[in-house]
């Protein structure tokens, strides 16, 4: 199983550093309470004085296959759903893969909630290797679980 328990371990600090440097305050995580609701949500990237809300994702662009990523979108979708629906100055979504960046642009073109923004954070090498190597063994789990379904279905 592809271990994404690392984007959060070593990725999304990187981020928050990234972020440190580009506001000049520092970034934690943090469960900040949405507004219109009861709930809270688990944000990757919040500023100390609270002002500053962000969710990082380090999706890729195209599926191995050269498709559209239209799940990786509905899961970049759901974290500008909760960033709308928190009280803050500024609400960002952070995306560490170009071409991830690149195809959401398009795809959200007019259709970002006021206030919420998209910002590409170009990762080092190094996290840059790590990210492709948990996307690529994800892809093979993913890969594996259509031809398992596939057998099973021919089997009928």
């Amino acid at each position: 199983m592809a271990n994404t328990r690392l984007l959060k371990t070593q990725v999304e600090p990187f981020v928050r550093e990234w972020l440190s440097e580009q506001f000049r305050q520092k970034f934690t995580s943090n469960f900040l309470p949405l507004t219109g609701c009861s709930g809270s949500h688990e944000f990757d990237a919040v500023s100390v004085d609270k002002r500053i809300v962000c969710g990082i994702k380090s999706s890729s662009g195209v599926t191995s296959g050269g498709k559209n990523p239209s799940g990786k979108i509905a899961g970049a979708c759901e974290e500008i759903y909760f960033l709308a629906s928190v009280d803050a100055d500024q609400r960002f979504l952070i995306l560490t893969d170009q071409e991830f960046y690149q195809v959401l642009s398009e795809k959200m073109r007019d259709k970002l909630t006021h206030g919420i923004a998209l910002k590409y954070c170009q990762l080092n090498e190094e996290l840059s290797q790590l990210v492709k190597k948990i996307q690529s063994g994800a892809s093979s789990e993913i890969d594996r679980g259509k031809l398992s379904y596939h057998a099973r279905d021919a089997g009928r």
